[in-house]
Formats: C-alpha cells, sequence, structure tokens
C-alpha cells in the first residue's frame, strides 16, 4: 500500500512538472525560404538563449521548442542578412534577404547538379556572363580571357578561330582541352554557341570537383548551362546587338625598301637591288622600290555584326524560353576571309505534378567559315619589298598580272612566292551544321528528399569542306597547271544517357546529400573525302565522281574516324555539420572500349571548415566569412590514341639480309622475317591533384577573395618511344609531368550614393616539370619541318617542350675580343675559310672547356606562361557606367621563327627592328649582328637570340554605357566598346599570343574591334 502511494505521488509530480514545464514554452515551427521563395538552410536561434536553437532541413522546415518568455527568434544563414523575426504565433515562416555584398549563397553548377557557393569545398570559379558579353568576339572562351584565375586562353586572329584553352598547366603530349559539357552534352568546344546563349558557366578547376567526369576529366571541365525561363514570369523579349570594324593592332613594321637594298649590298647581293632599278625604274632613277607586303595584304577595317534576340517567361506549371543569334565576323586579311554563324535555341519544361516535370531543351547551330590560306603572312615577312604586288611586264602571268620576285634574282618557291596572290588565289569553305537536343523527365518523392532525373543528350554534326585551287600563273615555281577539287564530308553522331539519383536530408544541425549515378554513352565520327584535277572554275561543276556534273571521276579517296562507346557509374557525398564542418567525396568507375584495360577508378575527397561561424569568431568585426578547405582526388584523360593492340609480322626477300649460295654467281635471297608494328598495353593518363584554398569576405562583404595551392601530376603519361637499333616506336605509357602554383581572386565593390564601384584583380603561377620519361634522358621535338635547326626538347626535371640552344651573350665588337675568347679563337683555327668576325654573335661557354658544344645548350625558356594575370575597373554613376579590363601573361618564351628562317634563306626580308639593330662597327650594337653576319652559318644556330619574351600587357575591353527606360516597362541601354585596343609587349611579332609550342612562324594578327550597340527588353 506505501509503495503505490509513493508511485502516485511521483507520477502526480512529474505531471505537474510536464504541465509547469508545457505551460513555460510552446513549439513553434515554420519554412525559411530565399527571395524566391525556394527553401533554404538556415540556422534558428532564441534571442537571449544562447545555445538554444536547430536548423531548418534542405526542405526549409524547422521546429523549435520556444520559451513563454521568448518575443523573437535569430535567423541566419550564410550569404542572407541576420533577421531578427517576432514570435507571437506557433507558425513563423521567414523569407531571407541576400546580402548584396557577398553572394555565397549563389547556387553554383557543379558536375550533375548544382551546389551552394558557400558549402564548395572545391575550387569551383563561376563566370560573370554580364561581364563575359560586353566583348565583341566570336566564342564564348574568348569572352572570358583574362577573367578566370587557373585558366589560360590564347586567342587566334582568323575569323572564328578556335582559342587554346588551358586550365592549371599542360599535363600531357597529346590532349590539353578540358571537357565542355553544354547542358549535359559532352563537347570538345564551345565555339558554336553565342555569349549570348549562356546564363551560367562554371570551371572545375581541381580533382576534387571533376573527378565526377572521371577519364574525360584531366584537363578540367567546363559546364554551361543555358538561358532557360522562370515560373510565374511575363513574357520578356531581350535584344542584344552590337555592329563594328576591326583594325590591324601592332602592325609588323618590316624593313623599308632602302633597308632592304642596304642590307642586300652588305651580303653581296647587289645584283638584287640593279635587277630591281633596272626593271621598275625609268633610266636614271636609282630610287628603290618600296612595297608594304603587310599593308597589301591587311584590310584597315573589317566589318562585324552581332545580333541576339532573347524571350523567356513561363507560367505557375510551364516555363519556355527561345534564342536566336547571328554573328558576321569578316577577316582582317584582304582576300576572301570571314566567319559566319547562326543559332536557335529553345527550352522548355513542364511540371505535370506537383513531383513530375519534363523538360526539353535544343540548339540548332548552322556555320559558314572560308578559311584564309596563313601561308600569305610567312609570304609577307620573307617577300623582298624590290618588287610590286602586280607587273605587268609579266606576259605569262594569268589570270591576273602578279608580280614575282624571280625577275629581280630571287628564287620563287614556297618562301619566296606573292603573298598576296597565295591569299587570292584560296578557296577552303567549310559550310555546317550542329543540332543538340536534349530531353529529361525528373521525378520529386518524400517531400522533395528524394529526386530521380533521366536525361538523353545527343549531338549532331555535319561539316563540308571545299578547296579549290584554279589554274595561274604568276612564274615556274609559283603557278598551278590543273585546277584541284577536294571535295571532305565530316560527321558526328554521339549521345549520353544520364540516371541520377539524389536523396537530401537534414536533422538537427546536420544536412546531407547523396548523388547515385549511371551514364551510357557512345561517340562516332568519320570523314571522308576525294579529290579531282582539271575542274572548272565554276561552282556548278565542283562534284567528283562517275556521273558528276561535268566531271567524269575522282583523283583521289581518303576515310577516317572512330567508334567508342563508354558507361559509367559515380556517386558523390555532401555533408555539412551547422554550415561550419563540410564533405564532400565522389567516386566514378569509367568504363571504355577503346583500350585494352577497360575500366578506370577515379576517387575524390574535399574537406571544408567555415572559421566564421565558430563561437570564436562571433565577436570579431573582420571577417564577415572566413572558409578553408582542402580536396584531393585522381582524375583520367582518355584523349590520347587508342593502341591498335595487335602486331604485323612483314615477310619475304625484302625483309631478309640474309643470302644463300645455290651455285649460282650472285646467290638467292632467303625469305625473312620483320615485325612491323609494335605495340604495348596502353591506357588514359592518370592525374592525382590536391588542392588547399582560402575564401574570406571582409569589411561587409565589400571585400571577398580567394587563394588556392595546387599540385597536380600526369601519371602514365603516353607518348611514341624509339625501340633500340631500330627505326621503329612503340607508343605507350611512359612518363609523368607535373604542374603546380597558385591562384588568387580579389575583388572590391562599394557603392556611395549615386556612385558605385568595383576592382578586382587575379593572378596564377605555374611551375610545370618532366619528372620522368620512362628511363630516357630527353625527346627532342621542335615546328615541324625545323626541328633538327631549332629544336625544343622534353627532359626530366624541365617544363615540357622547352627551347634548347646556345645563350647569346652579346656582339664580338673588334678582333681583339675575338681572339681573347677560346672559343672563337679555336673555331677560326679550325675554320680559316669561314672565320668569326667583328660583328658576329658571342656564346656563352656553360662548361668552360673553351669549345662550343652540346654540353654548352641550355633551357632558354618554354611557352608556358609562370604568371597569368587579369584586372578588370568598373565605375557607375547614375545611368553611366564604365568598365575596364586588362589581361596578361609573363614568364613565358616565344621562339621567333620568323627570323630564323634566315638560316636556309638569306636573302629574305626582316622587321624593321631587326634591320635597324644590326651591327655596323665597333660599340653600335651589342645584340644583334652584323648585316654580313647575319647570314653566317655561326650565327644562325639554335640560340637564345632567337628567343624572345612573350610577355604582354593587353588592354581587353573597355565599355561606356548608358542606361535609361524609354517607357517604364522598357530598360533600354546604349554602349560603346573598344575591343583589344591596345597591346603592350616587346615581342617583335604581331602578336605575342602563339599558339602551339610557343614557335612563331607568322600568325593570323590579332584584331581591336571598336563597336556600337544596343540592349533593349520589351
Amino acid at each position: 500500500m506505501k509503495h503505490r502511494v509513493l508511485i502516485f505521488v511521483v507520477v502526480t509530480f512529474q505531471c505537474l512538472l510536464s504541465s509547469m514545464v508545457f505551460a513555460q514554452s510552446r513549439e513553434v515551427t515554420g519554412r525559411i525560404t530565399d527571395p524566391n521563395g525556394h527553401p533554404l538552410t538556415a540556422s534558428i536561434m532564441i534571442k537571449g538563449a544562447s545555445g538554444s536553437g536547430t536548423s531548418s532541413g534542405a526542405n526549409g522546415i524547422y521546429r523549435l521548442q520556444v520559451p513563454e518568455s521568448a518575443d523573437s527568434l535569430i535567423v541566419t544563414s550564410v550569404g542572407y542578412l541576420r533577421q531578427a523575426v517576432s514570435v507571437k504565433t506557433n507558425t513563423v515562416n521567414v523569407q531571407m534577404i541576400a546580402d548584396a555584398g557577398f553572394n555565397v549563397e549563389e547556387v553554383v553548377v557543379i558536375g550533375y547538379g548544382t551546389q551552394r557557393k558557400g558549402d564548395l569545398t572545391a575550387p569551383v570559379a563561376t563566370v560573370d556572363m554580364e561581364e563575359a558579353i560586353k566583348r565583341t568576339v566570336a566564342t564564348p572562351m574568348d569572352a572570358i580571357q583574362g577573367s578566370v584565375p587557373g585558366v589560360q586562353v590564347v586567342s587566334g586572329g582568323a575569323p572564328g578561330s578556335t582559342p587554346t584553352v588551358r586550365i592549371r598547366g599542360v599535363g600531357s603530349f597529346n590532349n590539353e582541352s578540358p571537357l565542355y559539357v553544354v547542358d549535359g552534352m559532352f563537347m570538345d568546344n564551345i565555339d558554336f554557341l553565342n555569349p549570348n546563349d549562356i546564363e551560367d558557366m562554371s570551371v572545375l578547376k581541381d580533382a576534387s570537383g571533376a573527378a565526377i567526369y572521371g577519364v574525360r576529366a584531366a584537363n578540367g571541365v567546363v559546364i554551361v548551362t543555358t538561358k532557360r525561363g522562370k515560373l510565374n514570369t511575363k513574357a520578356r523579349v531581350t535584344y542584344n546587338g552590337y555592329a563594328g570594324i576591326q583594325t590591324p593592332t601592332n602592325m609588323l613594321k618590316m624593313g623599308s625598301g632602302q633597308q632592304y637594298a642596304d642590307f642586300a649590298a652588305a651580303i653581296g647581293r647587289q645584283d638584287i637591288v640593279d635587277a630591281s632599278i633596272s626593271r621598275f625604274n625609268e633610266p636614271g632613277n636609282t630610287t628603290v622600290m618600296n612595297t608594304d607586303w603587310y599593308g597589301e595584304l591587311l584590310r584597315s577595317q573589317a566589318l562585324i555584326h552581332n545580333h541576339n534576340v532573347d524571350v523567356q517567361g513561363g507560367s505557375d506549371k510551364i516555363t519556355y524560353a527561345f534564342g536566336l543569334n547571328y554573328i558576321d565576323q569578316d577577316g582582317i586579311m584582304d582576300a576572301e576571309n570571314f566567319h559566319r554563324k547562326y543559332n536557335i535555341r529553345m527550352q522548355t519544361e513542364a511540371r505535370v505534378t506537383d513531383w513530375l516535370k519534363v523538360g526539353f531543351t535544343a540548339h540548332i547551330n548552322n556555320f559558314h567559315n572560308f578559311q584564309p590560306n596563313n601561308a600569305a603572312f610567312r609570304q609577307a615577312y620573307f617577300a623582298s619589298p624590290l618588287y610590286p604586288v602586280y607587273d605587268e611586264r609579266i606576259e605569262l602571268a594569268d589570270p591576273i598580272k602578279f608580280g614575282s620576285s624571280d625577275p629581280i634574282g630571287i628564287p620563287t618557291g614556297f618562301w619566296f612566292n606573292n603573298p598576296i596572290a597565295t591569299a587570292y588565289y584560296n578557296h577552303n569553305e567549310t559550310k555546317g551544321f550542329q543540332v543538340l537536343p536534349s530531353a529529361y523527365v525528373e521525378a520529386n518523392f518524400w517531400d522533395n528528399k528524394i529526386t530521380f532525373r533521366s536525361q538523353l543528350s545527343q549531338r549532331y554534326q555535319s561539316t563540308h569542306n571545299i578547296q579549290y585551287n584554279p589554274v595561274y600563273y604568276i612564274d615556274n615555281n609559283q603557278r598551278a597547271d590543273r585546277s584541284y577539287l577536294r571535295s571532305g564530308q565530316g560527321r558526328n553522331s554521339n549521345y549520353i544517357l544520364d540516371n541520377l539519383l539524389t536523396y537530401r536530408d537534414a536533422a538537427e544541425k546536420h544536412h546531407w546529400s547523396v548523388l547515385l549515378g549511371q551514364s551510357t554513352r557512345e561517340e562516332r565520327w568519320r570523314d571522308t573525302w576525294v579529290s579531282a584535277n582539271d575542274v572548272p572554275a565554276s561552282q556548278e561543276f565542283w562534284y567528283a565522281g562517275q556521273g558528276a556534273q561535268g566531271l567524269g571521276s575522282a583523283t583521289g579517296y581518303g576515310e577516317n574516324g572512330f567508334r567508342n562507346a563508354g558507361v559509367s557509374v559515380f556517386a558523390r557525398g555532401t555533408y555539412d555539420y551547422d554550415n561550419k564542418y563540410l564533405l564532400t567525396a565522389t567516386f566514378r568507375a569509367d568504363g571504355s572500349s577503346k583500350y585494352q584495360t577497360k575500366w578506370g577508378y577515379f576517387p575524390s575527397v574535399g574537406l571544408g571548415w567555415v572559421l566564421s561561424r565558430e563561437n570564436f569568431m562571433q565577436e570579431q568585426n573582420l571577417f564577415d566569412l572566413l572558409k578553408i578547405r582542402g580536396s584531393w582526388g585522381l582524375l583520367g584523360n582518355d584523349g590520347i590514341q587508342p593502341n591498335a593492340g595487335y602486331a604485323i609480322v612483314n615477310s619475304g626477300n625484302n625483309f631478309s639480309g640474309i643470302f644463300g649460295s645455290v651455285g649460282t654467281t650472285n646467290g638467292v635471297r632467303v625469305p625473312g622475317y620483320r615485325v612491323g608494328r609494335f605495340f604495348t598495353q596502353v591506357g588514359w593518363e592518370m592525374v592525382e591533384e590536391w588542392d588547399a584554398g582560402l575564401d574570406f569576405a571582409l569589411f561587409n562583404n565589400r571585400l571577398n577573395g580567394t587563394v588556392d595551392y595546387y599540385h597536380r601530376e600526369t601519371k602514365d603519361l603516353a607518348f611514341s618511344r624509339p625501340i633500340p637499333f631500330m627505326w621503329d616506336r612503340v607508343y605507350g605509357n611512359w612518363g609523368t609531368v607535373a604542374n603546380s602554383g597558385w591562384e588568387f581572386g580579389l575583388n572590391w565593390a562599394d557603392k556611395k550614393g549615386d556612385w558605385g564601384y568595383r576592382i578586382g584583380a587575379n593572378a596564377t603561377t605555374l611551375k610545370n616539370r618532366v619528372t620522368d620519361l620512362g628511363g630516357l634522358a630527353n625527346i627532342m621535338n621542335g615546328f615541324p619541318e625545323w626541328a633538327a635547326e631549332f629544336p625544343s626538347r622534353i627532359e626530366v626535371g624541365q617544363p615540357i617542350n622547352y627551347f634548347y640552344g646556345y645563350e647569346v651573350q652579346g656582339v664580338y665588337q673588334n678582333q681583339a675580343e675575338i681572339n681573347a675568347d677560346p672559343i672563337a679563337s679555336r673555331y677560326n683555327e679550325q675554320n680559316p675559310g669561314s672565320p668569326i668576325l667583328p660583328g658576329y654573335l658571342r656564346y656563352k661557354d656553360q662548361n668552360g672547356n673553351g669549345e662550343l658544344d652540346e654540353s654548352d645548350r641550355i633551357n632558354l625558356g618554354n611557352y608556358l606562361p609562370t604568371l597569368s594575370y587579369g584586372f578588370n575597373v568598373g565605375i557607375e554613376y547614375k545611368g553611366f557606367d564604365l568598365g575596364v579590363v586588362l589581361q596578361g601573361v609573363a614568364g613565358n618564351k616565344i621562339h621567333n621563327l620568323n627570323r630564323a628562317m634566315r638560316r636556309k634563306y638569306p636573302q629574305m626580308n626582316a622587321d624593321a627592328a631587326f634591320m635597324e639593330g644590326l651591327w655596323t662597327g665597333e660599340g653600335s650594337s651589342n645584340t644583334y649582328p652584323s648585316a654580313a653576319g647575319s647570314v653566317a652559318a655561326w650565327n644562325l644556330q639554335a640560340s637564345s637570340f632567337f628567343v624572345e619574351s612573350g610577355a604582354y600587357l593587353r588592354v581587353q575591353n573597355v565599355q561606356l554605357g548608358y542606361s535609361f527606360n524609354l517607357t517604364p516597362s522598357i530598360p533600354f541601354r546604349v554602349f560603346a566598346t573598344a575591343d583589344r585596343p591596345l597591346i603592350f609587349t616587346n615581342y617583335n611579332g604581331f602578336s605575342p599570343e602563339v599558339s602551339g609550342m610557343g614557335f612563331d612562324a607568322n600568325v593570323y594578327p590579332v584584331a581591336a574591334t571598336y563597336s556600337l550597340g544596343i540592349r533593349a527588353s520589351f
């Protein structure tokens, strides 16, 4: 009985206590959303109650026990303003206000999904497309040049040319281009897109961000999402267009007629000068001709115009977007060369039910390019100014009376052909179209915690190239006795099927997501061509084959192509605790039909710590955000050539060196056998990379920035190596290359009344080193046809393809200096017929043995910049805005192959700086040789004389605009733009932007563009 009484008393006391507790607190629930109504993860604290709080889940919903005495809650989320909200009811919904100073809550497009910028553990760079479209360029990657740390863009000058893009250096001898993903489709480049088509562009630079793409991601990944409609938005039509002129910049000034005449006389070719005067002057007139070949080859103005129309809108169930753009760009070469394309973009998405939506996107691209004959630029450097573009005296010249150097004693051939004629007699035209359709279905379950998405993306491209050379005659070398037609057809047909399952959830301060994916892909490419001779000039006869109009049969045929398939499975998990401790882990398994090794495995992990959310940081007023992060991962590169995987054995007498006597005088050869193809197991190259980074924001988010250190090592580097005692080579995975460096990005933005301004800067350092060549000491390389004379070299401990040669220390000023130099005096003793003379180059004796030999050749630099950087400044006042972008590189070298060609062609012209700098006597120059010395073999060896700094600073873009409203609902903007108007460089060439391995054999000049444009929305 006593026990029952005791139990009753205890239970009664507990009930009273519970009643008291519930009387003193209540449960408050609600939903946290962003300004667009989307669910948001946030921290909810009770004001005045330290340590009491919770977090909203992935669906934005929270639950919290709140004391009756509490009057408000404090709601915080990274990237949004801190809010205090009243607790007057049991349901408190909060719509957060974005912090305009620092948009860390920005949703960033990553591989197969999106992620809040504040949750990233990888250095994912996002591109400001509003700034990018201010540049008057034809391709999107040209538009971001100098804007993204870690990304180097080398632009070309020819209309519609594809820029070279490198992310964090070069780690392969085979393929250095990143993977482009456009609305889910894998692409080799995005030249077909107009920058106005792009809504978001993200660059995945490190292994943690890019490993989700596995074997395609070794060179980085650029993810492009095109413009889409928005729900509950009225239809909006936007026009953005400009028209402008392109003009040559940094024009290379060549030696004048008189300078060339003086030079020709100095090297013993006065006959060239006399022949020119005799042929082209009146009797008694000794003035030499002065043809400016570059001036004749280049237009002073070339037109470019771009027009874009975009329509976006949506109801409560359906979104839609439609885009149409057209660009027309003429080249600055004064011949037929242009780039024209138009794009049609369509997108729609329908919410079939609350949990199901379907969507469709399509890009239709049509282009027409007329490629110039760039050989004309090389020939314009070589051409003597002592003969004219046209010469009526050449009776046999037909159909146009082009001039020739042959009558003045300079033998023609490729290098001395008339450059204007080379540009004129050229027809190289490519037309094509491309279709990129993509369809998807996406279902959401369990209160939007689980999402399943299936997407089919396809690409079909067809191109047709026509090359035609007519019958013409200029001289016995520059001529075509028979017309020639080559017709080629290329076809790409690819597809990717992705299936993605995503789970997002939260509990208290824990938030996580899991992505499981499967992908299947196939890629096909086929190129076929036929050729024919004696084809009439009229295009109606430009067909080859039996039954073709006006032509009997083709004289040549060729075909190339590939067909590859792959299947992949992948996963990604993210986790954070209280938005402070961040974890991202990915794994991808790729199967490919290209190699004997069928599967590759690519894991990665990234960690982040948001220090600014720690309690010990709450009292400080300096940092608004401070986050440190680190990552590691493996990537693959399947851009190397697939191995044939079998050997060929040649047999017969032709492969035998054994002779057996059968009693005859000469004997009989015995059949032999020789292996004709060697192979080894070849797999994709592997990249191992780790990255350490810091993100920060200060001064009320007016200053924000990022710092990263990266180290990436490419293993199983594929290349061909020689087989001892044989001419054959074998292709395999032999080497290792490392790239490392720092990346910096810093931006400041503020507004004072009607004035607003922003300043930004970025910089990237790069150290590139070859660390293994599979036991080889080095590999010699170089510009095709000139590798033996002017080599580059691949060597362990050195950067890829460094220029290899002698170091020039100056010029011998007198005979005493020659006699005092052991190298020169010894050389003169051994070569009395061609001695070193005053005005010759002085080479450094690196090993001090008194002789110029192979051991004196050194690393003269290479084509990769050790520093790339960019700056931008913007000012706004009421409706006016002014923006300036600068971009540059340093630490790279260019091999000026234009000057070096004098090794074989002494009668060629040269740039004015060369002509004016020539040594003419003691003390006149310690940099350039004498005229006679410039054609002597001693001075034409591979040396630092021909290797110049490739550093430059370019004013990339200047735009002045004014925005106003035509009506309250029609915003209008007019703008004037100068794109690439100025460049500061010491390089003696048209442009220091030289693609490939840095050999300049006269590139197509980069033009400046001056334009006017308007933008209006209706």
